[in-house]
């Protein structure tokens, strides 16, 4: 089987990322297996792939429509995934001329007009104009080109599946197949929790940006009551000047005794590490950019509870293995951490709920099993 992937900015730096890491994994996986893949992109120097041939193209919108739909005719093929933005359900009129099974993969979060306007009030219009392009699209519009611009639609969590559901009155089939993750990459933790009242241990990890909740987390911990939490901030990537100003919001909110803070870059094992010895990780996302965040993913894995957001794919992630509170609130986030802290039997209940979960999740060729046999129709 021929299958094309339209993808736009598909380079080496965004692989790590959604949805190019789920696209690279399903193009790996699929070419394996026999089937012929080609990636279509809009960059001049497209990351490689091995047994995966790339073409590029000026543009994936619609004004260019005579070069891919020129290329697509040529390549013919079998079955086509593409993102359905708003952009480019709107304008990638050049869907219309391709005969063979169309695959939408739903990486872009689908938020309602209370969130978005939650998101605004704490993060501004410069942050969050972009996430709320798909309000501007009258619902008929949408309905009627995801009718005739793609045969089903695939979302990575079970909340934004709903969501689209609901919008295209069930006459499109909306799926959730969940991202895949390497088990053997994040090992169980299989030491005792310290969570008996002396000392409870919070993780952040990732960027130390408003967008991931970082600001609602340390407006959080001046609202924590119990003396014994303490938060530990890993600022993945943060350099010199990143982490002088992540240490003033620290002070200034005055939590230099309570948290520690470490930035630059560590090697998966150290990561591995500094999640087993977190009793939570907090992950309170204002808006999840990329509808799941798969380390949440890898943090159950590890037997690591998340309290997160509920907010996107959070809420049906993290499930019984953790808690999720209201996007934005640091009161209800403070509220969640103290019942962690006075009561070691939620601990217990969630590392539990960790390890079963962690037993339900799908590994990478389990994943490319359903995509294969959505493309297949």
């Amino acid at each position: 089987m021929r299958i094309v992937f339209c993808i736009y900015n598909f380079v080496e730096d965004k692989l790590p990322l959604q949805p190019w890491l789920t696209i690279n994994r399903l193009a790996e996986g699929l070419s394996a297996r026999g089937h012929d893949i080609h990636i279509v992109t809009d960059v001049a120097l497209p990351a490689k792939i091995v047994d995966v041939e790339l073409h590029s193209v000026a543009s994936l919108r619609g004004s260019n429509k005579d070069e891919v739909a020129s290329l697509l005719s040529a390549l013919a093929p079998d079955a086509l995934v593409y993102l359905p933005t708003p952009l480019s359900v709107a304008t990638a009129s050049w869907l219309d001329d391709v005969r063979c099974r169309k695959v939408g993969f739903a990486s872009y979060s689908f938020y309602t007009g209370r969130e978005i306007f939650t998101a605004l009030r704490l993060l501004g219009l410069k942050e969050v104009k972009q996430y709320f392009r798909h309000l501007l699209v009258p619902a008929w519009v949408w309905l009627r080109a995801f009718k005739t611009r793609q045969h089903v639609v695939v979302a990575q969590s079970e909340t934004t599946a709903v969501r689209l559901r609901s919008m295209l009155k069930n006459r499109v089939d909306a799926l959730c197949i969940p991202p895949g993750i390497d088990l053997g990459c994040w090992p169980i933790n299989d030491q005792e929790s310290d969570s008996s009242g002396n000392v409870i241990r919070l993780l952040y990890l990732g960027s130390a940006i408003p967008i991931r909740g970082f600001h609602v987390a340390l407006d959080a911990m001046t609202k924590v009551r119990s003396p014994s939490v303490k938060f530990r901030v890993l600022a993945r990537g943060a350099d010199a000047e990143d982490m002088g100003r992540i240490q003033n919001e620290i002070d200034r909110r005055n939590l230099g005794k309570r948290v520690e803070l470490k930035g630059g870059w560590i090697e998966r094992d150290e990561l591995v590490a500094e999640i087993h010895r977190a009793d939570a990780v907090l992950q309170p996302f204002v808006l999840v950019p990329s509808e799941l965040p798969v380390t949440a993913m890898e943090v159950i894995a590890c037997g690591t509870p998340v309290i997160g957001s509920s907010i996107d794919g959070l809420p049906s992630t993290i499930g019984a293995a953790g808690t999720v509170t209201r996007q934005g609130d640091a009161g209800a986030l403070a509220d969640a951490i103290d019942a962690l802290a006075h009561n070691p039997e939620i601990y217990q209940a969630w590392h539990t709920a960790c390890l079963k979960q962690r037993e339900s999740m799908l590994e990478w060729s389990d994943v490319i099993d359903q995509w294969e046999a959505v493309l297949r129709g």
